[in-house]
């Protein structure tokens, strides 16, 4: 109920400060277009949740494992492609975490197997679906690798294609600066290739699945 209300009071300050952007006039308008044309690089840090590493899919663990939730951090780059705010999106997102299994019952203790680490590599299009001097909703779609790796003797990290998705706001906090908060979900393909079957002959889905809220400062140059 709380989230509801939340959300419910971002989307009425959202429309408000849109509202009051558009009765501002066309200078200010422009003001904004030629503003948004610019590179923009944005570190960012957050939380990264989700995940399944599944037995099929791998020659290390016999059962299925866990993605611990964690931190992690990254790098994003914005390219103009046009005055309207639209970007190419250059990003870098590491998680470092650890594998655990077990823990089934409410309150059990999970058990670390191994350290674990997933960077995704991606590159797409960023694209505003509202403008504003003072907010800018956007949403993002990327494509890519992602860099899979397990700190067991004997194991090779692995690159899979990887793509993600992503909705945020962007808030200026000066003419260079801003601030984002984003929410992006990310998908790894974690398939088997060497089993005589592609993925598609698996009654199930054992593709790698996150999600991830972050926060960045940009800097546009």
């Amino acid at each position: 109920m709380r989230k509801l209300a939340f959300a419910s009071l971002l989307l009425l300050a959202s429309t408000s400060l849109l509202a009051q952007d558009w009765r501002g006039g066309r200078a200010r308008h422009d003001r904004y277009g030629s503003r948004d044309n610019f590179f923009e690089l944005t570190p960012i840090v957050g939380y990264r949740y989700g995940g399944t590493i599944y037995s099929d899919t791998n020659s290390i663990f016999n059962t299925d494992v866990d993605v611990a939730s964690d931190a992690s951090y990254g790098l994003n780059l914005g390219i103009p492609i046009n005055n309207d705010g639209m970007k190419l999106e250059l990003l870098v997102d590491r998680q470092d975490t650890h594998l655990t299994t077990g823990g089934g019952d409410l309150f059990g203790p999970d058990n670390r197997l191994a350290k674990f680490h997933a960077t995704y590599y991606q590159a797409g299009i960023v694209m505003p679906f509202a403008r504003s001097r003072d907010l800018t909703p956007y949403f993002a779609i990327d494509a890519g690798v992602a860099n899979l790796d397990t700190d067991v003797i004997g194991a090779s990290s692995s690159n899979r294609f990887a793509a993600s998705a992503a909705i945020g706001l962007k808030f200026p906090i000066a003419n260079n600066m801003g601030i984002k908060i984003e929410e992006r979900g990310f998908y790894a393909n974690t398939g088997r290739y060497d089993n005589g079957c592609d993925i598609h002959c698996n009654s199930s889905d054992t593709n790698l699945y996150q999600a991830e809220t972050t926060l960045g400062v940009s800097f546009k140059f």
